[in-house]
């Protein structure tokens, strides 16, 4: 195995096989994509637990094991592999085979816990949430399992900040496009529009983070609160300006903003087209902001 790996060094230099023919990476990355470990494995002289062993430690990635029971259709596209190949520690994989060790990259502490938020995002579009967890992560990214650790605490950690990312990138935009309207209108208008394209391109993600119920629970106060700290600029227009009554107010952004969110999980989860989501939402919600300015006590 040590002859296997003597010139892994660059990505694209040739490896020596168990019986002396020189491979490359790409040649052991194009094997586990084309049939089962067990059966590619015997390629390369190895049981199916060393060559998958030897993957992760050469960041080559590898299919799921629940890949070659999906149909053909639903597989997707393989995921690319990174020309920075990620150093294998001399350990063993498995049978005896043994990897040399190599410098690994080190990332400044920032850029890694970037990296892992990345690469989770990746394993839940690809494969699931339930499929993020630190192990896979740090397979994934090319790090042990302990370096993981010294960015989160555990899996929920990671969920949580991932979460929070997610969430914090959508509110940013859609605040940095809001400020372009020129009346309170055109602001809505512009709001529910940016709103509903972020749906388009990081709802899905969002949504399937906020199904998790230990998510959903641990955010529960934190996103009540940033929802409170929105919605206040809105209610002291409609109470100072309108004359509306705080409570009246309060309901009224709550049920519109209700409109919002509904349009925007529906383009998400690919219920409903966007050019329709924004149609249908954008009546409504403008219909109701009009009805606000409009307000007069009886």
């Amino acid at each position: 195995m040590g002859d296997l790996l003597e010139r892994v060094g660059q990505p694209r230099d040739p490896m020596t096989h168990a019986d002396g023919e020189e491979i490359s990476r790409e040649a052991v990355y194009d094997a586990v994509w084309s049939r089962p470990l067990a059966m590619a494995s015997k390629e390369f002289g190895l049981s199916a637990n060393g060559l998958a062993k030897l993957c992760d430690r050469l960041g080559i990635p590898r299919p799921s094991r629940s890949y070659w029971a999906t149909p053909i259709a639903q597989r997707g596209a393989r995921p690319p592999m990174d020309a920075q190949q990620t150093a294998p520690d001399e350990n063993s994989v498995g049978d005896g085979e043994t990897l040399r060790p190599r410098r690994r990259t080190r990332l400044a502490p920032a850029d890694r816990h970037d990296q892992l938020l990345d690469t989770a995002a990746a394993i839940a579009v690809r494969d699931g949430v339930q499929k993020v967890t630190l192990k896979a992560v740090a397979r994934e990214a090319g790090i042990s399992e302990a370096q993981a650790h010294n960015c989160f605490q555990g899996r929920l950690d990671l969920l949580l900040s991932l979460t929070r990312r997610e969430l914090s990138i959508l509110e940013e935009r859609r605040r940095s496009r809001v400020v372009r309207g020129d009346d309170r209108i055109a602001r809505i208008v512009i709001s529910t529009v940016s709103y509903l394209h972020e749906a388009v391109e990081r709802g899905p993600l969002l949504q399937m983070l906020l199904r998790n119920s230990d998510v959903r629970e641990a955010l529960r106060a934190e996103r009540a609160s940033a929802t409170a700290r929105a919605r206040e600029p809105i209610l002291q227009v409609l109470s100072g300006k309108f004359a509306m009554k705080r409570a009246v107010a309060n309901g009224s952004t709550a049920a519109l903003a209700a409109v919002s969110l509904r349009a925007g999980g529906l383009v998400a989860s690919g219920r409903t087209d966007l050019a329709v989501a924004e149609r249908i939402s954008l009546a409504i919600i403008l219909a109701g902001a009009r009805s606000n300015e409009a307000w007069e006590e009886g």
